[in-house]
């Protein structure tokens, strides 16, 4: 099961589109939850149509697990919809006996954060899981980091108390991007999918697009002294990390004072 729930962190604005790149246009319906008793419509309002000054319907948030098949015709399902706003540990109970009882052997959720790295680097993911054994797959952030969690983190937990499998896989995106499209992001989380569950989406259209976007940064950045410069500090900053001295990094709590800012700050979305 592939957790795609937005919300919280997604920078890039990746989990739309990674949901497209999962969901796309072949999926079926497997269950919902009650919205109404998950939802804080104050925070999280409808949307209503109006023609001529007529009401005509409102769209509500829905939650919902969609199965779909990859590339190869394998099972998937995908839980999407909004981040609850309440009810959290119940809800997570939930979509753990759902899983558990469509024989799901484990739960993937996907997304991106805001970092301290430049567009011309590879994206590197971090996990987050229930077993030292699960993130050492993708690779991890060394050390102690309390950050606001997500409702991933609960389904996270309730995963663990039955022994289900779970990992969330995490890209980061270079924080003068946060709030822009970045497909590089979604190809590494899809990319880690892949490995982790072996699961194949995506394709060379979206590859093409994330080298397109790419050329298209690198196009503004040369044409910029300020941007330029910004680039290359941020450029030796990740190459300290990949080296493995990171003494001149940011500590944790300057990254998750960072994530709270960006948590804090308006955008399209709540």
């Amino acid at each position: 099961m592939v957790v795609l729930l937005d919300g919280w962190v997604d920078a890039g604005r990746t989990s739309a589109r990674v949901e497209r790149a999962l969901v796309g246009s072949a999926s079926v319906l497997v269950a919902d939850f009650d919205a109404d008793d998950l939802i804080d419509y104050r925070k999280r309002r409808p949307v209503m149509h109006v023609d001529d000054g007529v009401n005509t319907g409102i769209d509500w948030p829905v939650i919902e697990v969609l199965a779909v098949r990859d590339l190869d015709g394998r099972d998937v399902v995908v839980l999407t919809g909004p981040e609850p706003d309440r009810a959290w540990q119940g809800f997570a109970a939930a979509v753990v006996e759902l899983a558990r009882d469509l024989g799901v052997r484990m739960m993937i959720s996907l997304g991106a954060y805001p970092a301290a790295t430049a567009h011309t680097r590879s994206v590197t993911l971090s996990g987050i899981g229930t077993t030292p054994a699960l993130v050492r797959t993708v690779g991890y952030l060394e050390g102690r980091l309390e950050v606001p969690a997500g409702v991933h983190a609960a389904i996270e937990r309730a995963c663990a108390r039955v022994g289900l499998p779970s990992v969330g896989l995490w890209a980061p995106v270079p924080h003068y991007l946060a709030t822009e499209s970045f497909p590089p992001a979604t190809v590494a989380l899809l990319r880690g999918l892949e490995q982790v569950a072996d699961r194949r989406f995506g394709g060379p259209a979206l590859e093409s697009e994330a080298a397109a976007v790419l050329q298209r940064l690198d196009a503004l950045v040369r044409a910029d002294a300020d941007r330029s410069a910004m680039v290359s500090h941020l450029e030796a900053t990740t190459d300290v990390v990949t080296h493995g001295h990171p003494a001149d990094l940011p500590s944790g709590d300057e990254l998750a004072a960072l994530l709270e800012r960006y948590l804090e700050e308006p955008g399209d979305d709540d």
